[in-house]
C-alpha cells in the first residue's frame, strides 16, 4: 500500500500571521514555572490573593497585573482587606498589604498558622519601579512558602530552624524578607509588626470650648509607647502665660493639664491620618482664688476627669503634621467647689472643645 504526503507551501501572508499570534500568545499568557506543573495540589498553591489594606487598593492591583504576566492569568487575585489590626492572621494563600509610616508591611499567609513577611520602603505615591519591586517581594514570599511546605515534606526534617533558616529569620526589615516557619512550633515573638516602638511628640495649638468667649492658644508636649499604631501616651499640655488668657470658668484652656491616655492611630490614607484617644486628665491650679472663694484660697488644687477625642492629621512634610481635634471632658470631681450655700459652679460638668494646631512627631 501506497502513502501520499501531499505538501502545501504556505504564503508569506500566512507565515507572518502565524508568527504575529505566537507572539501575541507568549504576552498574554506567560506559562508558570516548571516547578509549578507538579499536580493539583501544587496548582492550588500558586492562586495568591492579595488583600490590601484600606488605601492601597490601586496599589495592589498594580502588583497583581505584574504577577499576572510571571505567573499566568488567573493565578494573581485582588480580595478584600485583611483582618484589622493582626494582619497576620490571614489564611493560607492570602498575602496582606498594610502602610506602616513611609513602608508597606507584606504578610503572606501559610499553613498551620505561619506565615512569611516583608517590608519595603514605600513613598507617598508608588512608582513603576516600586511596584515592581514589591512584586519581586511577593514572588520571593510565595518561593518560601513553596520551599518551607517541601522541608516540611522530607521524612528528614526537624520541627528546629536551621542556621541558614535562623540567619534569613534574623535579617533587618529594610527590603528583606523575615521566615516565620512553616512548622507549628515555630516560634513567631520576632514579628516586627508587633514591635514596640517609642513615640515623642510636642504641639502647638489655638482652640475654643463652650465655655470660651474667645480663641485660645497653649503648647503641650507628651511621649509613650506603641505598637501597631496603639499607644500608651503620657502627656502635658499648658496655657500660654500672658497670651489668650481663659476666663476661671474656662477650665479647659485655663490650667495646665496631665493627661494619661490610650492613643490608637492605626491607619494612613496617604497624607491624612486618623486616630481617637481616651484616658484620664488631672489639672492644676488655684481653682478657689480664681473663682473668689476666700476659704483657704491660696492653696493649689487639682482635679480628676476623663477626656475623649476623635484626631485628624495632615503631613506637612518630614515629622511635621497639622491636627485638628474635637473632644469631651467629663469632670469626676471639683467641678463645683464651696460649701453650704456658697457652693459656686467652677464649669459645665462635661465641656466640649475643639482644636488645631501645628505638631512636631519626630518618632
Amino acid at each position: 500500500m501506497m502513502v501520499m504526503l501531499l505538501v502545501y507551501p504556505l504564503s508569506s501572508t500566512h507565515a507572518q500571521v502565524s508568527r504575529r499570534d505566537t507572539r501575541l500568545a507568549s504576552l498574554v499568557a506567560i506559562a508558570p514555572p516548571p516547578a509549578a506543573e507538579s499536580g493539583d495540589d501544587r496548582d492550588e498553591q500558586l492562586l495568591l490573593t492579595l488583600r490590601p489594606a484600606p488605601g492601597l487598593e490601586l496599589l495592589a492591583q498594580r502588583v497583581a497585573r505584574v504577577l499576572s504576566l510571571r505567573f499566568g492569568a488567573g493565578t494573581i487575585r485582588v480580595g478584600g482587606p485583611p483582618p484589622p489590626g493582626l494582619i497576620e492572621a490571614v489564611p493560607a494563600g492570602h498575602l496582606a498589604l498594610a502602610r506602616e509610616a513611609d513602608r508597606v508591611h507584606l504578610v503572606l499567609g501559610a499553613t498551620f498558622g505561619a506565615f512569611f513577611e516583608a517590608s519595603l520602603p514605600l513613598g507617598k505615591t508608588a512608582s513603576e519601579p516600586d511596584v515592581r519591586s514589591l512584586a519581586l517581594a511577593v514572588e520571593a514570599l510565595r518561593d518560601r512558602v513553596l520551599e518551607a511546605a517541601e522541608r516540611s515534606n522530607e521524612p528528614q526534617s526537624a520541627p528546629q530552624l536551621t542556621a541558614a533558616a535562623n540567619s534569613r529569620s534574623g535579617q533587618a526589615s529594610d527590603g528583606s524578607q523575615r521566615d516565620h516557619g512553616s512548622m507549628p512550633s515555630l516560634p513567631t515573638g520576632s514579628d516586627s509588626g508587633r514591635e514596640v516602638k517609642p513615640m515623642f511628640f510636642v504641639r502647638m495649638y489655638s482652640g475654643a470650648s463652650n465655655e470660651s468667649n474667645g480663641p485660645r492658644m497653649g503648647i503641650a508636649t507628651g511621649g509613650g509607647m506603641c505598637v501597631q499604631g496603639y499607644c500608651l501616651v503620657i502627656g502635658f499640655e499648658s496655657p500660654l502665660p500672658y497670651v489668650l488668657e481663659a476666663s476661671a470658668t474656662d477650665v479647659r484652656y485655663r490650667y495646665p493639664t496631665i493627661t494619661s491616655s490610650f492613643y490608637s492611630r492605626p491607619w494612613q490614607f496617604g497624607i491624612f491620618a486618623p486616630a481617637a484617644s481616651i484616658g484620664f486628665l488631672s489639672r492644676v491650679g488655684y481653682f478657689r482664688r480664681d473663682m473668689g472663694i476666700s476659704e483657704n484660697a491660696g492653696g493649689l488644687d487639682t482635679d480628676l476627669g476623663v477626656r475623649g477625642a476623635l484626631e485628624g492629621s495632615f503631613a506637612l512634610g518630614g515629622a511635621f503634621e497639622l491636627t485638628s481635634e474635637l473632644g469631651l471632658d467629663y469632670a469626676l470631681d471639683r467641678w463645683q467647689l464651696g460649701s453650704g450655700e456658697t457652693v459656686m459652679r467652677r464649669n459645665d460638668r462635661a465641656t466640649v472643645w475643639a482644636q488645631a494646631g501645628i505638631r512636631l512627631r519626630p518618632y
